[in-house]
């Protein structure tokens, strides 16, 4: 039996809207690994749940705010385009790679 095509539209019950982001967000940072393993490619993904939690996902031996910096480090030619709020965004990056390797060297 075939599987139903859904419509393209904002899901109105938050009980559903909620189960439906966490089927698919698993399926997401399964695509996502798959093809940082067959193209030997580095990706970072944020997400956040329509509760508002924050799910992220980087390629092994990775951070996700690595990556990111790397993309915000680019000239506006390669990345397509400029930021907006780029020295804020940059900052909060840094900080965020900041405290989560002080986070990591209290943990070890």
């Amino acid at each position: 039996m075939g599987r139903k095509k859904l419509a393209m539209k904002r899901i109105e019950n938050p009980t559903a809207r909620q189960v439906t982001y966490m089927k698919r967000k698993d399926g997401i940072i399964k695509k996502a690994s798959e093809l940082s393993i067959l193209c030997d490619t580095d990706v970072g993904l944020i997400m956040f749940s329509p509760a508002g939690r924050l799910s992220t996902f980087a390629t092994t031996g990775s951070r996700v705010e690595d990556i990111f910096l790397r993309f915000v480090d680019r000239p506006d030619e390669l990345r397509g385009g400029p930021i907006n709020h780029e020295e804020f965004l940059s900052r909060k990056l840094k900080e965020l790679k900041y405290e989560a390797e002080m986070l990591e060297k209290i943990v070890m």
